[in-house]
């Protein structure tokens, strides 16, 4: 039977979200309308002769008025308790949705808070549940202590045993520091990230914003863009140089940045249960894992994080399709001197580090060169030598050079290892990224041949599991078949719980 104590008795009554949560709801829903809306919204903006002051005045009014109106009917309509054994939830306007969430069926459930959360000393509770593709359900805004109140109840109901006790609650919030990153280590991290994908980020994101600009504007409010990009390969090469040493610049300034705010004053500690991390200054969240949902454990190595002894860690859990980004616990800057406590946390006491290891075949290296090397540069050239473009042909002759010898390392660099409970698998160039996973948690193993596998007797083999995938690509399809036999066997042979 269910203990009811005083200090938790309010979650088993009809309860409404913290008052601040209207802001949070009209917050969310203006956010919604620009992004729905925001190509008309420019077009009204910047087209004046389309809509008078007066009327503009008008319809700004009507619609802030009706927002708000609408986020406190939401707020209102808003109601939640907790049974025995489920989360019950009644919401919605104009059309009412009850929802019953059994406590086996929450994966994670994490706290958010931002600037407005702190003042207020409220938190946004976001409960990632298995079995659904929708996006994960959440409290806008509930007091901190009723937060962690509602956590406690919903863990300690997960647990087997048949009765709640505060010594169950107690339990699962013992916990242990294993790691704090102060500001100098958080510099480090961000001075060690990829600012190489950040400038591809930055590039499309222009690319994109303009397109999107043309489109709901008119070609007149994106000549001056033109004319500048067109002075600037006037001078390819020089140009060129510049930019991407700006666009370096602004990148590494922008991530060194977002590392601080993100992840600041990071604490990760080891609880009873499984982990748990806070972190964040202007946004900050806490994060928690159980042992045994977490599915695979990552780590991500380059020059500059050996130079500091860092890694970027991952710990994957199982989570709904759309929660499983926001549900796993990430440390950007993880000492590797004690990486291997981790994986003894997680595989066991008896987990010990692959001495040798697999590689792909060396056919991946063929086929990746000629489709990300060979025919971009023949396109390429022939399309210097039409135009007599001599930049272009350097650049043609760069590319296939540069991305043939980063796919010769890239094949080379694939290893995979397999221990009795175990798999590993290491791969990259620049960055060295290594995944490991218990073999009892995967859930399928899928043998997938494209035509040239298959004249080739080659296949890829994919591991399935409730956080993500794992492949294996470009082995002997002999190979393949017995890896999948062996796993079977792990699997269907082990009793532990895998979820």
């Amino acid at each position: 039977m269910l203990k009811r104590r005083n200090n938790v008795d309010w979650f088993l009554q009809d309860n409404r979200q913290a008052p601040v949560a209207i802001l949070m709801i009209i917050f969310n829903v203006i956010k919604s309308v620009i992004r729905t809306w925001w190509p008309i919204l420019l077009i009204l903006f910047f087209r004046s002769n389309l809509m008078g002051p007066d009327t503009g005045k008008l319809v700004v009014i009507g619609g802030t008025s009706l927002i708000i109106l609408i986020s406190i009917w939401r707020y209102f309509r808003f109601h939640f308790h907790l049974s025995d054994t489920k989360l019950h939830v009644q919401s919605g306007v104009f059309t009412r949705t009850k929802m019953d969430i059994p406590f086996d069926r929450i994966q994670t459930i994490s706290f958010e808070q931002n600037i407005v959360h702190q003042l207020f000393d409220v938190t946004r509770v976001k409960i990632d549940t298995a079995g659904s593709s929708k996006e994960e359900f959440e409290f806008a805004a509930l007091d901190q202590d009723k937060a962690e109140q509602l956590r406690s109840f919903i863990l300690s109901r997960k647990t087997p045993t048949e009765e709640t006790t505060a010594s169950d609650v107690e339990s699962i919030e013992r916990k242990e520091l294993l790691l704090h990153l102060d500001v100098g280590d958080l510099i480090k991290v961000g001075i060690s990230q990829n600012h190489l994908r950040t400038t591809g980020i930055i590039v499309a994101f222009l690319l994109g914003l303009r397109d999107r600009i043309n489109e709901a504007l008119g070609e007149g409010y994106v000549d001056q863009f033109d004319n500048l990009a067109e002075k600037l390969f006037q001078n390819t090469v020089s140009y060129a140089i510049m930019l991407f040493i700006l666009l370096i610049f602004l990148s590494f300034i922008g991530t060194l940045i977002y590392t601080v705010f993100r992840y600041y004053d990071l604490s990760f500690y080891k609880t009873n249960e499984g982990y748990k991390i806070q972190a964040g200054l202007l946004n900050k969240v806490e994060q928690a894992a159980l042992d045994h949902k977490i599915q695979i454990v990552r780590w991500v190595s380059n020059p500059l994080r050996k130079i500091f002894n860092i890694v970027h860690l991952r710990l994957y859990q199982a989570s709904s399709a759309s929660g499983r980004g926001s549900s796993n616990i990430t440390i950007p800057g993880y000492p590797t001197e004690t990486l291997v406590d981790i994986k003894r946390y997680v595989f066991g006491r008896n987990y010990l580090e692959p001495e040798t290891s697999l590689g792909v075949d060396r056919r991946l290296f063929f086929r990746r060169s000629i489709f990300l090397a060979g025919i971009p540069s023949l396109c390429l050239g022939l399309a210097a030598w039409y135009d007599g473009n001599i930049p272009l042909f350097f650049i043609a002759t760069f590319w296939l050079v540069a991305v043939t010898i980063f796919q010769f390392y890239y094949q080379r660099n694939w290893r995979f290892h397999f221990t009795v409970n175990e798999c590993i698998i290491t791969y990259g160039v620049i960055e060295r990224v290594t995944k490991a996973l218990s073999l009892f948690k995967v859930q399928a193993i899928q043998i997938k041949q494209t035509p040239y596998q298959r004249r080739q007797q080659l296949a890829n083999i994919i591991l399935h599991t409730a956080s993500g995938d794992v492949k294996i690509p470009y082995i002997q399809l002999t190979a393949a078949l017995e890896i999948k036999n062996y796993l079977l066997y792990r699997i269907e042979s082990s009793t532990r719980k895998w979820m």
